[in-house]
């Protein structure tokens, strides 16, 4: 359907609103007080000051001294330099900042990890533009839904915090949500050199861009072998097509891959080996019954907010409200998928394989985070950021089916809490971290 002008002023106002408090969650945010940090700045400033890639060795991970520098806040006496634990992850994020790196450095320290919170934060634009291209695919003429899964991701706290630091988080979303777009095209049966020549690309570009993304293959496959299944007269251009996007993927990834297994050993092609062998000192998990309820508990908070290196909480009642909202949006999602199964008509084929199709990214982005704290302890709701259109789209069709009367005003005053949970965490929370 044709685009209509409340939709684009609506997307132009929830990413101008997202900004204004992203800028203000850079600004304010002291130097490396955002998780790992460090790291990532100094992945960066190698590639900018050396012009090659690093590699991970002994001794770029200090548990007692980094637990030192986070207790002392970070002083300006104890340099972070050490921290290089992060040289691991693959490279694009660092090969796009380190422009922005030596544009500023003869700025202030401060000043330059500003420039760089921005470049992130800017990312983050991107992927309000690019989910809100999505949900208009899979809900042609939907004002509503399209309006309202980008604001769930442009308002939620934990969310702008993490854009508004130095990491390569946003960008690997931005990637994810980018090949999910092209995927929901083809579920339309849209198809084409250039679609296929994009997808590639993309692709390729995910497998540079972070390991939490590498889902997407998945993705890919799952489309062309499941959805197509329904092209059978086509079978031949599916197969042609799966083996190209493979293909311009592995042109443009395939040497990181083997650059890997040149340094850290044939059987590490994606350097966790060596990484798991030099962070000595992280946290280890012990699964019982009490760390199944400290990881429930701290991913549902640090989801929604909680800053710092997850020192600094909110009010507890606000986790109350936030946990009676995510229960209600649940329980009206799992309605809403009563309602479509027991009429087969509800849905048609798009949004069902789209729903299905998003589904499938959010299973595999939980499962790669409850594999990941397998071993270690990181119960960080950020591990489920690249899962957040799924997220966004089934919390936002639950709320609908629960208050389908005066809907647009209940989402309107649901983000203008949001909006003001935002100006509570920066006037009240980061204040902490200083």
């Amino acid at each position: 359907m044709r685009k209509t002008p409340f939709q684009g002023l609506g997307i132009a106002v929830i990413i101008a609103i997202y900004l204004a408090l992203g800028v203000t969650y850079a600004a304010r945010t002291p130097r490396w007080e955002a998780p790992d940090e460090p790291a990532h700045f100094n992945y960066v400033k190698y590639i900018a000051e050396r012009g090659s890639l690093p590699i991970l060795r002994q001794g770029d991970y200090d548990q007692e001294y980094l637990e030192r520098l986070k207790t002392s806040k970070f002083p300006a006496f104890m340099p972070i330099d050490t921290l290089r634990y992060e040289f691991h992850q693959p490279p694009l994020y660092y090969a796009l900042a380190a422009p922005i790196y030596l544009a500023t450095r003869s700025l202030s320290l401060d000043n330059q990890v500003l420039s760089l919170r921005l470049f992130s934060l800017a990312w983050g634009s991107l992927l309000l533009i690019l989910t809100w291209a999505v949900t208009k695919k899979i809900f042609p003429g939907d004002n509503l839904m399209a309006l309202a899964i980008p604001s769930f991701i442009a308002f939620l706290p934990q969310h702008i915090a993490t854009n508004a630091a130095i990491n390569n988080d946003t960008l690997a979303e931005v990637i994810l949500v980018a090949i999910l777009w092209l995927l929901v095209k083809l579920l339309k049966g849209e198809t084409g050199h250039r679609l296929t020549i994009a997808l590639g690309v993309l692709l390729g570009l995910a497998l540079l861009a972070k390991t939490t993304i590498y889902l997407a293959l998945i993705l890919v496959l799952f489309t062309f072998f499941w959805v197509y299944r329904r092209w059978k007269a086509q079978s031949h251009f599916r197969t042609v097509s799966l083996a190209v996007v493979l293909m311009i993927a592995i042109l443009l990834s395939g040497w990181w891959f083997g650059r890997n297994m040149a340094v850290y050993g044939v059987s590490d092609p994606f350097g966790l080996q060596r990484h798991n062998e030099v962070v000595v000192g992280q946290p280890i998990t012990t699964w019982d019954w009490a760390s199944a309820r400290h990881f429930s508990i701290t991913t549902f908070k640090s989801f929604w907010v909680q800053l710092g290196w997850m020192g600094i909480p909110a009010d507890g009642r606000i986790y109350a409200v936030l946990a009676l909202l995510s229960t209600t949006a649940a329980l009206g999602f799992l309605l809403y998928l009563g309602r479509a199964l027991a009429s087969k008509n509800t849905l048609s084929p798009l949004v069902k394989f789209s729903l299905v199709l998003l589904g499938l990214s959010l299973f595999l982005t939980m499962l790669a985070m409850v594999g990941y704290n397998l071993r270690f302890i990181q119960a960080q709701g950020r591990y489920l950021f690249p899962a957040l259109l799924p997220l966004a789209t089934f919390f936002t069709l639950g709320l609908r089916e629960l208050f389908p009367k005066r809907t647009s005003w209940f989402f309107v005053l649901l983000y203008g809490w949001m909006i003001g949970l935002n100006v509570y965490v920066i006037n009240s929370l980061i204040p902490w971290l200083t």
